[in-house]
């Protein structure tokens, strides 16, 4: 989820890819900013640097 936002796409974009609601895709955003110290979906991928394959 975290490499669909890094790619650019919308709540509710990688909602349809994944086939949840987008409320889904929220709430887990919202734990992975909160585990990462990051307040701004632009912040995600600096936090994420070497973990997310870019292929």
């Amino acid at each position: 989820m975290a490499g669909l936002v890094i790619e650019g796409n919308s709540n509710d974009e990688i909602a349809h890819k994944l086939n949840v609601s987008r409320r889904t895709i929220e709430f887990h955003l919202t734990n992975i900013y909160r585990k990462l110290g990051v307040r701004r979906r632009t912040q995600l991928s600096s936090a994420l640097a070497g973990f997310v394959s870019r292929t």
